[in-house]
């Protein structure tokens, strides 16, 4: 009888731990699914998992399952979700300071880019910045260059002139189309493939991997590897639900979205040289401007930065920062 008394309790004993050490799941959230974003949401998570002993479950949830970005932005705020990832213009309405990064005409290359973004004069106070809402990041890396994808071709300047472009409902990405003689139109990403088959715009201003994703080569034929800016993906984490956690897993959640950054910019550096073979192999044409036209596109954009960000005082700490970093960054893959 003691035997399985002793049984019982050592079985008891087992269920309690096991349950402890899954007691703190991590929902990760984004909007975006088989791209970038998505390849290191899962490799944070099997880390995460991995590195804390199973003592936190971390499960990623693409394709706004979590919801769409407001909800999930709120649901950071309150603890309801632990992180999320995304660009980090995004959070704009937290502090204007996101959009620091969007300063067009400033990167030489991907990695000029990625190895500005990930030092830490720049990285530490970026991931701050909506702190005092409830919100911090853990990782950044760059997602890749922005690309034009248009239902005709744009193989020069004077190409650019007259079309409609969709663009984010900034000031400066306004000024940006045009500065190119084109006309911006804000619209939410979601309406822009409809927008583009009945042809009230013509062209959008985003991502390779993204509009690839989105199957944009079924109405634009043409992109053009303009590279005039970049975007980069944060992953955000809730300090409400960090806070639940005990101090060393609040590390352990840290320090492992640094280390996660090495894989994240080198698949979505190959995710975007793999975009390119994917828009051909759909019947696209990706053209790439002359040497004299892309170094003319980029010193007539790279004014906007200084503009708009430069000399708002409540962007121009932040921007100040990255465009010291730039200067000394290399250009290469570390």
């Amino acid at each position: 009888m003691k035997k399985v008394t002793l049984f019982a309790s050592l079985l008891a004993s087992c269920a309690f731990i096991g349950g402890a050490q899954a007691e703190f799941k991590m929902n990760i959230g984004m909007v975006t699914i088989n791209d970038p974003q998505h390849a290191f949401a899962k490799h944070y998570a099997k880390l995460i998992n991995k590195r804390s002993g199973g003592k936190i479950q971390a499960k990623v949830f693409p394709a706004g399952q979590l919801g769409k970005i407001p909800r999930q932005l709120e649901n950071l705020k309150i603890g309801a979700q632990a992180a999320y990832a995304s660009p980090p213009g995004f959070l704009s309405g937290m502090n204007v300071a996101f959009q620091v990064p969007d300063a067009p005409g400033k990167y030489k290359s991907f990695w000029h880019a990625n190895n500005a973004f990930t030092n830490p004069k720049f990285r530490e106070p970026y991931l701050k910045l909506a702190e005092k809402h409830g919100i911090i990041g853990v990782s950044i890396y760059n997602y890749g260059p922005t690309v034009i994808a248009s239902r005709k071709p744009v193989r020069n300047l004077s190409d650019f002139k007259g079309l409609k472009i969709r663009v984010l409902a900034t000031k400066m990405e306004s000024k940006l189309a045009s500065t190119l003689g084109m006309t911006g139109v804000p619209m939410p990403y979601l309406e822009v493939l409809p927008a583009l088959q009945r042809k009230t715009i013509d062209a959008c201003r985003s991502s390779a991997v993204v509009m690839g994703a989105s199957k944009f080569f079924t109405t634009t034929k043409f992109i053009t590897l303009t590279e005039t800016g970049t975007i980069p993906s944060v992953l955000f984490i809730s300090k409400r639900w960090m806070n639940k956690l005990p101090k060393n897993l609040q590390t352990l959640v840290v320090n492992t979205g640094k280390d996660a950054e090495v894989f994240a910019a080198k698949y979505a550096f190959e995710a975007n040289k793999k975009a390119e073979d994917l828009w051909k192999k759909n019947g696209a044409e990706v053209i790439r401007l002359s040497s004299a036209d892309q170094k003319k596109i980029m010193q007539s954009l790279a004014p906007l930065g200084d503009e708009f960000l430069g000399k708002n005082p409540k962007t121009s700490k932040m921007y100040k920062v990255l465009t010291d970093v730039l200067k000394t960054t290399s250009t290469s893959a570390p």
